[in-house]
């Protein structure tokens, strides 16, 4: 009895060390997108470049998370996501000196690449260490951090970009990051690799495809937002998408292959893979927007824009909560199914409330959609993920996890560079006709916060009427944004309604 009792207090403590290493870096993930208009004063960087701040870390994770499952899998889960948590101590010290944007793009992709290694290692770990109901409950808790630290992010963000600028962000990480490896270390036990027979040689013919694909794939989103059909979005998008293809076939005739696309066979699996690339998805494109909005249309600063967004934190939370009460009722199908949904209410909401010419009806509109897509969020991710885990043998945790990981990642890659380059596009031709229709031969220098900026520059009415057309035209862009968000969910949930028909819960 005391054995089991022991035993059990172990597994709690290892429950709660992997879920603090998921707080702490879902909080970095996102606390980053608040300090954007800092930046974009601080470095002098538009709206492509921002995208590519937020995307470059999105893209290495993408290319980088299969790999971790490879080597996860055969060298030690715990090894390999140790090794992950040390990349972001060293992209911490090079974002600390970082003085312009291209080493801030090296710093925030090798943080890319310690995500794409942390996130599929601690879903494989608890898949190793809970089994059954258990399992349920360790996923609850993994995804609640995971959820309390993604819209938490913009808060904490917000509090260092005002106290220390945006550079104290990655001083915070350093040192978070040191404490969490040494916690870490000291009550995670080790675990023999799962395959350690297996070979060790590193495909890397289908990572150098995968990752040429999705960089190319983001970069024809990023530059859509000076035309769909221009020739530096539809080339790079037709060239992503051959490459991508390229790389799932190469890899499924592979001896040594890169990913287990076997798992997809099992409708459940195949279900939550859209279900959790949609969570990505509107997650990652409402928090790269909103903060240009809070911050700089509504001039809150970093501070309260970061707590403007705190709806959508506890909303989460509460979501998280209740996830084991849905899931008794409606299933884990009806539950991926109703916070698909309610991430399509959600942005719909959102978009919607810009429409209001009251500032109170606005910001009162805006509160619900939070509530009601963070209320998605955090009731759909432990859900999806105890569904899809709960079908993958305990042998490949790591690829499995690395599988659904990599579908998240792309969610998180269209979800800036669709929500960031349809905001942008609609936002620059706003600006344009507003701008004309006050009287000023104007052009947007790129993004609100740098319009914001020069129009501080000018004396008088001038400097007035542009910030109130930037304000107005990025409102009005919000729209449209959210609108094409809310679509795009919509048909996903139908998607994922199709392939899990067979499952009855």
């Amino acid at each position: 009895m005391h054995d089991a009792d022991t035993e059990g207090k172990d597994l709690n403590r290892s429950l709660v060390c992997l879920c603090a290493a998921e707080l702490v870096m879902m909080i970095n993930t996102t606390a980053f997108n608040v300090a954007l208009p800092n930046i974009a004063e601080s470095l002098g960087a538009g709206m492509a470049e921002q995208q590519w701040i937020v995307s470059s870390y999105n893209l290495v994770f993408a290319a980088v998370v299969l790999l971790a499952g490879f080597l996860g899998d055969r060298l030690g889960h715990l090894k390999t996501m140790l090794a992950g948590l040390s990349m972001f101590v060293v992209a911490s010290a090079i974002g600390l000196m970082a003085g312009n944007v291209p080493v801030l793009l090296v710093s925030r992709s090798i943080m890319g690449a310690g995500a794409g290694v942390v996130i599929p290692m601690g879903q494989a770990l608890l898949g190793i260490l809970f089994r059954g109901p258990e399992l349920s409950r360790a996923m609850t808790a993994w995804a609640i951090a995971g959820t309390l630290g993604v819209p938490f992010g913009p808060l904490v963000g917000g509090a260092i970009t005002a106290m220390l600028g945006w550079r104290g962000i990655f001083g915070f990480d350093g040192v978070v990051f040191l404490a969490v490896i040494v916690v870490i270390r000291m009550n995670v036990p080790r675990m023999n690799a799962s395959h350690a027979t297996r070979s060790l040689q590193i495909p890397w013919m289908s990572v150098a495809m995968m990752f040429a694909g999705f960089t190319l794939f983001s970069a024809s989103l990023v530059n859509a937002q000076h035309g769909v059909l221009s020739a530096d979005a539809w080339i790079p998008m037709t060239v992503g998408v051959v490459l991508i293809t390229g790389f799932v076939l190469h890899d499924r005739t592979s001896r040594n292959p890169l990913m287990e696309l076997g798992l997809m066979r099992d409708s459940s699996f195949a279900a939550c893979a859209p279900a959790l690339m949609m969570l990505n998805f509107s997650m990652y494109g409402i928090i790269f927007i909103m903060p240009a909005y809070l911050e700089t249309v509504l001039r809150h600063g970093a501070l309260v824009g970061g707590m403007l967004l705190m709806p959508l934190v506890v909303a989460s939370i509460v979501g998280s909560r209740m996830n084991d009460w849905i899931v008794s009722r409606i299933g884990s199908r009806g539950t991926s199914l109703l916070a698909l949904g309610c991430l399509s209410a959600g942005t719909l909401t959102i978009g919607a409330a810009m429409c209001w010419r009251n500032g109170v009806m606005e910001q009162s509109t805006v509160l619900v959609g939070q509530v009601v897509a963070g209320f998605g969020l955090g009731a759909g991710q432990p859900a999806m993920l105890t569904w899809a885990m709960g079908r993958v043998p305990a042998e490949q945790s790591g690829a499995g996890s690395s599988l659904l990981t990599v579908f998240r990642q792309f969610g998180s890659i269209i979800g800036v560079g669709i929500f960031g380059s349809i905001q942008s596009g609609l936002y620059a031709t706003k600006f344009h006709d507003l701008a004309q229709s006050a009287g000023l031969n104007l052009q947007s220098a790129g993004s609100v916060a740098q319009d914001f900026q020069q129009a501080a520059g000018f004396m008088g009415t001038t400097g007035d009427l542009m910030q109130q057309a930037a304000s107005r035209a990025y409102e009005s862009a919000m729209t449209g944004s959210f609108a094409t968000a809310a679509i795009i969910i919509i048909v996903t949930l139908g998607i994922v309604a199709l392939l899990s028909r067979a499952t009855s819960r």
